[in-house]
């Protein structure tokens, strides 16, 4: 082989990039790959592809939402959804409403209870018993009532008190034996810390007596349903003091003996005016003073 043959062969070479540059594509290799799968198919099965595509997605959009679309495209509100908020905000007023009923119904509730609630008037009544049942003539400070009276109406509220259930010591002829100081005790509940009892045997002969070595009172049973009741009617607020309109119920009054249930208050026989204050250590009303109502 001759030497300009042999240097042929050497030059050889099986490398495109310098005949492309480092960064040129080769062109047989950018053909293959734009070779797309439908260029294998006829034209006619590709049309019909797309049409059966078309078709299901039209499907799957419902009416609503096709008017949807063109009312917002109009920059309105979709119908559907002006209905949910209409039916949202009717539902909501509705619940205000019946809320607004209700604490309505439950405050008119309270003021009724409220306006017809006599337990406090049934409170004083409690207090207030056994000073009517003596029916005391007006006086106008403890100082300046009967002390007969007080010292009775004294006696009656200790023997009363718990039903009359305190007492179990009894003297020779079967009479409760009670302490002295106890009846002092009720005597400031009644009367106030001021009133001074002045323990004394009555002037006539009743049920109890007083013996002044024992400091006791010895009480015969007595029953209180032949004397007045009270029943209060109201009370007012007069400076540090509370005004009661108290009335006298006597014993053969319905409401009392309960002849008729279609009774439902007693028919006082009198009224008088009972004057309270409020003892500062006990924090509880006392009687000041008994006053007689003026007629107008």
């Amino acid at each position: 082989m001759s030497k300009k043959r042999k240097k042929k062969i050497q030059s050889f070479t099986a490398d495109y990039r310098d005949a492309y540059g480092k960064d040129a594509k080769n062109p047989v290799i950018e053909e293959e790959n734009d070779i797309e799968i439908d260029d294998f198919l006829p034209e006619s099965d590709n049309n019909d592809d797309e049409e059966l595509l078309t078709k299901w997605d039209g499907e799957l959009e419902s009416e609503d939402e096709k008017q949807d679309k063109q009312v917002e495209s109009l920059g309105e509100r979709p119908r559907h959804r002006r209905r949910y908020g209409v039916a949202a905000g009717v539902i909501v007023l509705i619940l205000a409403l019946l809320g607004v009923c209700f604490i309505a119904g439950s405050i008119g509730k309270k003021i009724y209870l409220a306006a017809t609630d006599d337990t406090k008037l049934r409170q004083y009544d409690e207090l207030l018993s056994t000073v009517v049942m003596q029916d005391p003539k007006p006086f106008e400070s403890p100082d300046k009532a009967n002390e007969e009276f007080v010292m009775i109406a004294s006696l009656w509220k200790t023997i009363t008190a718990n039903n009359g259930t305190n007492y179990t010591n009894y003297d020779d002829m079967g009479r409760i034996m009670v302490p002295l100081g106890d009846v002092v005790e009720s005597c400031h509940i009644l009367f106030g810390p001021d009133c001074q009892l002045q323990p004394k045997k009555p002037a006539q002969e009743t049920f109890f007596e007083y013996n002044a070595e024992e400091n006791q009172f010895h009480v015969a049973m007595y029953s209180s349903d032949s004397y007045f009741t009270p029943y209060t009617e109201s009370a007012k607020k007069e400076g540090d003091s509370t005004i009661l309109r108290v009335g006298y119920v006597s014993p053969s009054d319905e409401w009392r003996t309960q002849t008729s249930s279609a009774v439902s208050a007693p028919k006082p026989t009198k009224y008088m005016e009972y004057v309270m204050k409020l003892n500062p250590k006990t924090k509880q009303e006392y009687i000041y003073s008994v006053k007689e109502i003026k007629k107008e």
